[in-house]
């Protein structure tokens, strides 16, 4: 059967091909048809002319569509993605793109490479012709590709490039808030970067050596970034690479960042080292920022100080988060559109007591009818805006770098130590895993809730840190 042909009542033949649902509004019609003849005979004579003919119209409404796009909104693609639109570009016309072979002694194959030569032919038509060879010039490369398709059966696929490991890991593998996107996207940006700046024009994926993969390395410790820099972010190369591996087939092919040796790594875990605020500092900064800083920035640290929550954690806050009239008041530590969290381990309930919860009171108040606690750092950057402000004050009082904002959980974890509080409460309350299946499934959220607070009741009990 050649591809849109339909055998009707009393031996005649039509051409019917429905129209793309994007073409419809232009075409005005939902399906092309047209009768081919009264036998078989007469429609594979006529099927060449007709298929052209349609994909002729086709062709002319695409361009017109096309023609409503701003050139800079364009896709620059590259070779891998020229290569798989055209091989869909001639799927959609109704032949093999790999095979053009002809059997003289069949009628059908050889109405169907007429077809292929007359829709090749229709293309061609509609570039200018070089005065001096007689063949059509300027033919994009989309159209080379399509009408080479057509005559002799598609080349070899071409091996995918860096970049189109790039684009094919953001195509099905980034997700999350727009945020959260435009972050990973940047991260992919930047490694990608240090790559070219290693190797100049990076091989192919399946030509990427290992030892590629230590100049990159060694190029991004070149950089002075921290040993555990490099390791997160060559972590996001090695996922690029499994990702197209696998989703290519590229049979053999080993990923080169797989178990990548890195120098200095034990020295530099890849939690960047941090100390816990011995009390003197904490006390110092604590009262500097209760004296000086906004309200938002005084609410925010009081509610890091007396949780133990990220920074983002906290700036990302909505007034429905924060749960107040209950035995056992608490914060809702969430994924939501404008903030994202760690990991599942992250999202949790975290009590509030003590001078957090007189915190989180005022900051209630504050923030009045709007739906983030607070409005200036709960947007995009906030956190780091934050970060950077109430970093001024911490190094006011010490220029020890092992001392920062984030030193406020580790504070958290020795007041919990101390308490002699569980780890599965202390992994409760940090938002860490928890452990096996029974401790993830088993137990209410209420029951959870009401041991928690008692560890961090306990927890503040054992100093005055924050009263002070």
């Amino acid at each position: 059967m050649l591809p849109y042909t339909q055998p009707l009542p009393g031996g005649a033949w039509r051409y019917r091909r429905p129209v793309p649902d994007r073409l419809k509004p232009i075409i005005g019609k939902n399906n092309l048809i047209k009768t081919l003849g009264k036998t078989h005979q007469a429609a594979l004579v006529a099927y060449p002319k007709v298929h052209a003919e349609f994909e002729r119209t086709l062709r002319k409404a695409e361009e017109i569509l096309s023609a409503e796009t701003e050139p800079k909104d364009l896709p620059i693609l590259t070779k891998l993605e020229l290569y798989l639109e055209g091989i869909a570009r001639v799927r959609r016309m109704g032949f093999d793109p790999y095979d053009a072979t002809v059997d003289p002694s069949d009628p059908e194959s050889m109405a169907q490479d007429n077809a292929r030569t007359a829709v090749a032919d229709m293309i061609l038509d509609e570039y200018p012709t070089d005065p001096t060879t007689g063949d059509p010039s300027d033919v994009s490369k989309m159209d080379a590709f399509v009408v080479r398709a057509l005559n002799s059966g598609a080349p070899t696929t071409p091996e995918p490039t860096l970049e189109d490991a790039k684009k094919l890991y953001i195509a099905e593998r980034i997700t999350g808030t727009e945020i959260d996107i435009k972050k990973k996207i940047q991260r992919l940006d930047r490694v990608t970067g240090y790559i070219e700046a290693a190797l100049g024009r990076p091989p192919t994926v399946p030509k990427f050596s290992r030892s590629d993969a230590k100049l990159v390395r060694d190029h991004m410790l070149s950089t002075n970034l921290k040993p555990s820099s490099v390791k997160r972010d060559l972590n996001v190369v090695k996922a690029m690479f499994n990702h197209i591996i696998t989703e290519m087939q590229l049979a053999g092919c080993m990923n080169p960042f797989a178990k990548l040796p890195i120098a200095g790594l034990n020295e530099d875990p890849e939690d960047e080292l941090r100390d816990p605020l011995p009390d003197d500092i904490l006390l110092s900064v604590r009262r500097l920022i209760l004296n000086s800083a906004n309200d938002d920035l005084q609410s925010i640290w009081r509610l890091l100080e007396g949780t133990g929550c990220r920074l983002a954690e906290i700036t990302g806050l909505r007034r429905e988060d924060l749960v107040l009239e209950s035995d056992y008041p608490h914060i809702v530590v969430t994924w939501h559109e404008g903030r994202r969290i760690k990991n599942n381990a992250s999202k949790r309930e975290v009590p509030l007591v003590g001078d957090a919860l007189e915190a989180a009171k005022e900051a209630l108040t504050a923030a009045k009818d709007g739906t983030l606690l607070f409005a200036r750092y709960g947007k995009e950057s906030g956190p780091t805006n934050a970060s950077a402000a109430l970093m001024k004050y911490v190094r006011r009082v010490t220029e020890d770098p092992a001392h920062a904002v984030h030193s406020l959980r580790h504070n958290m974890k020795d007041r919990l130590i101390l308490a002699e509080a569980t780890e599965m409460d202390q992994n409760l309350i940090l938002g860490h895993s928890v452990g096996g299946v029974g401790n993830r499934t088993y137990g209410s959220p209420r029951a959870k809730l009401k041991a928690i607070t008692r560890a961090m009741l306990r927890a503040f009990a054992e100093g005055e840190t924050m009263a002070a």
